[in-house]
């Protein structure tokens, strides 16, 4: 039958003062594996509420195996209907000193004139019935569940076991080890008998070992035999470590994970991970601590305070004591002087919103309301906002004003900025999808070039392009030995090209294809330029030759060299109000290591050279609001020129790794411009410094060089090369638009993005689209 007693929670004798009426728990307590020295229940507002009630008793009934008890826990006046119920089994006393050998806890509803069961399971193992737990337990002691005989309080036998659990075997009295005189004359060591009791052993084959480090006990492994011990060894090899004279078998047990008592064990005993209770009642598991005992590693109790506005600030006038830094609901301060407003405590920000949120006493400090005020470019008068800040109310309204990059009069369409000052190059209208090219915003006509011109979200209507899908056309012209180098784009859709040993070919506006051209003009041609008023073709050649050829003639004057044996690689030029035009000239001396400039005024024999060393000049380009760009170097250094007409010359700083020798260059507008060369380089100026492209074009085909650059924008750019291929960059990515097989691609030219002309070797002429 098992005992029943009553737990009043700490109050036993007052038991006619119990308000029953307030609820109670009906506890059954069982215990299993073992028999309990002291059993302790406790119970308390699972919500914090009140303090912690608790008894302690002897189980007088039961066996060594298990029993039960019942007891009675009632519910406080003012708790909450959640109570914590607790039962905790010692080993023998309920002490503080040793944690409970079990432990069971339970949450339990309980309302008024309610009487609730819950039973609480304790479990632990004291397998050979000895009154003592094993110390795998926590709070148990017994070091051998299996034998009886051993146990705290029992003797010490000389049997190489610790027979009463204190951590040691065969303690200091048995004097195991230490000199003996022997019946034989010899000296010998104490050891252990049959019987628990001790004998002298004498001339025992190799009795005698090293002691290193003096502690008593020697070093494992053979020793010597001698009658008597030679010195510095001792009649015993008990040292595992012979070099520490703190670990030896008559040395305790530390928690350090060392093996101390050289018993091959680490830690044993010391109930590590064990469960144990710290301060506050608050629960953890044994641990090793930093003098070589055990702490328990209990979290430490903290002070919280409910926060039932959720801004983490805690009510100051309701703290509960709770094992470790959370609980739900709760924050480790007391600084919120209103907890139920989330943005009221003391240190909060001050919004603007006619409270008192920082509890000074004064209302939207330093908000400056009704004062003057500044934004987005314009002038107004300061007030509350509704998200609790400041706003400005401004006296005339910002407008949206929009970046027009490719200056076609549309502004990119997710790029507004609100302001009543816009910068440099925003304006108002808006309607540009794609603001890199200026051939498409939202009233632009459909063009053959794949882009969505007219930002309707549709591609190209048929008929737009000649051929659908649209393609490129590849053909040659002229002598098919010989190479075209360079074209240009004149007038409203005109175009010259100009090449190997004379070549030249022309297609005046309104036409769709070139008239050859071969006679009158001996020079290789590699750079022209073309005077818009008159449509007259200006020629830079090899060997210093000039040449002018009028636009409706089938042959040109070649001029006097420019400079000795210069080749001109590039001609850049405008038209004079008034008639008459200025060209720049550049190229390079015949052994192409020196650069030249000139200036010529159309006529012959006018031109003013400038020479530069160290690097030839292979192309420049400019507009009358942009400086003119002059480009080249040695392969596997990119140069750079600025030159503002008249004479002001300058080199620029270009980015150098990764970057090789310049090839073309291509001015859009004063913050845009493009230089590529060797390697598949790419350079762009954006009307401050040159930089690499921002999206590098591959650089597998180490060995493609780029010939000529044409671009209309940011986002619309197209490269030639020596391997045939054309690159595309959309403002995205790069691809390769097309391939000629087998010609080196040398310029290209074009009155937009739906008309290009490319020339290179063997007569190659390519257009798009067909």
């Amino acid at each position: 039958m098992p005992a029943r007693l009553l737990l009043l929670l700490g109050l036993l004798a007052l038991t006619g003062c119990r308000n029953k009426n307030e609820g109670a728990v009906k506890l059954t307590v069982s215990y299993s594996g073992f028999k309990p020295g002291c059993l302790r229940v406790s119970v308390r507002d699972a919500e914090g509420a009140g303090e912690e009630r608790k008894t302690e008793f002897l189980p007088n009934k039961g066996d060594v195996t298990g029993g039960t008890v019942t007891v009675a826990a009632f519910r406080e006046a003012g708790w909450s209907n959640s109570l914590t119920v607790k039962a905790e089994a010692f080993e023998k006393a309920c002490t503080t000193e040793s944690p409970p050998v079990a432990t069971d806890t339970r949450t339990v509803t309980v309302d008024k004139d309610q009487i609730a069961e819950e039973t609480l399971a304790l479990a632990a193992s004291d397998g050979d019935g000895d009154g003592y737990v094993s110390s795998s337990n926590p709070g148990g002691s017994d070091c051998d569940d299996a034998e009886p005989d051993v146990h705290p309080g029992a003797q010490e036998l000389c049997n190489d076991r610790d027979d009463n659990c204190d951590k040691q075997q065969d303690e200091e009295r048995f004097e195991l080890g230490d000199l003996c005189d022997a019946p034989d004359g010899c000296q010998g060591a104490w050891a252990c008998g049959t019987q628990g009791t001790r004998t002298c052993l004498a001339n025992k084959t190799g009795q005698w070992h090293p002691d290193g480090d003096g502690d008593g006990d020697g070093a494992r492994g053979p020793g010597m035999t001698a009658c008597k011990p030679p010195a510095g060894y001792v009649a015993n090899d008990f040292d595992c470590d012979d070099t520490n004279p703190r670990r030896n078998t008559k040395a305790s047990e530390l928690c350090n994970d060392v093996d101390d008592n050289c018993d091959d064990k680490k830690d044993e005993g010391l109930g590590l991970g064990n469960d144990c209770t710290g301060l506050a009642g608050c629960t953890g598991k044994l641990a090793c601590a930093t003098d070589g005992g055990t702490l328990c590693n209990s979290p430490t109790p903290t002070v919280l305070y409910p926060d039932n506005d959720q801004d983490t600030r805690g009510a100051a006038d309701a703290g509960v004591t709770n094992c470790g830094p959370t609980r739900a609901g709760h924050v480790d301060n007391a600084n919120d002087c209103d907890d139920t407003r989330a943005n009221v405590y003391v240190g909060a920000p001050e919004i603007c919103d006619g409270q008192d949120n920082d509890c000074d006493g004064t209302l939207d400090e330093s908000f400056n309301v009704d004062g003057g005020c500044t934004g987005l470019g314009c002038t107004g008068v300061t007030a509350c906002a509704a998200d609790g800040g400041t706003q400005c109310n401004y006296v005339t309204q910002p407008s949206t004003y929009y970046p027009d990059d490719d200056l076609d009069e549309y502004g990119k369409q997710d790029a507004g900025v609100l302001t009543c000052a816009p910068d440099a190059g925003y304006i108002l209208q808006a309607g540009d999808c794609n603001d890199g090219n200026p051939f498409t915003h939202a009233t632009a006509a459909e063009l053959c070039d794949r882009e969505d011109n007219d930002c309707d979200g549709a591609a190209e209507a048929p008929g737009v392009c000649p051929s659908n899908p649209p393609v490129w056309s590849s053909t040659t012209l002229g002598d098919t030995s010989k190479d075209w180098y360079t074209v240009k784009e004149w007038g409203d859709g005109g175009f010259w090209i100009a090449g190997e040993s004379g070549r030249r070919a022309r297609m005046l506006p309104g036409e769709t294809s070139f008239t050859y051209q071969n006679a009158n003009c001996s020079a290789n041609w590699y750079s022209l330029w073309v005077d818009e008023a008159t449509g007259r073709l200006y020629l830079g050649g090899g060997s210093g030759k000039l040449g002018i050829q009028e636009r409706d003639s089938s042959s040109c004057t070649v001029d006097p060299p420019a400079a000795g044996d210069s080749t001109t690689r590039g001609l850049v030029g405008r038209t004079l109000d008034g008639g008459g035009v200025e060209i720049l000239g550049v190229g390079s001396n015949a052994g192409v290591s020196d650069g030249r400039a000139f200036g010529w005024d159309g006529g012959v024999a006018n031109q003013t050279v400038t020479p530069v060393t160290g690097f030839p000049f292979l192309d420049a380009h400019g507009l009358a609001t942009t400086p003119i760009f002059i480009v080249g170097g040695p392969v596997s250094t990119p140069r750079i020129l600025q030159h503002i007409p008249p004479s002001d010359w300058k080199e620029v700083t270009v980015p150098t790794t990764g970057t090789n020798g310049l090839n073309a260059v291509w001015a859009v507008n004063p913050k845009l411009a493009f230089a590529v060369g060797e390697n598949r380089t790419v350079l762009q100026w954006n009307g401050q410094t040159w930089s690499k492209h921002p999206v590098t074009l591959d650089k597998a085909a180490t060995d493609e060089d780029l010939h000529g650059v044409i671009a209309f924008g940011g986002n619309a750019l197209y490269v030639v090369s020596n391997k045939g291929n054309v690159f595309y960059f959309d403002g995205k990515t790069w691809e390769k638009a097309h391939t000629v097989s087998g010609k080196v691609l040398n310029d290209i030219a074009g009155t937009g993005p739906d008309n290009l002309w490319i020339v290179g070797s063997g007569g190659s002429i390519t257009h798009w689209p067909q």
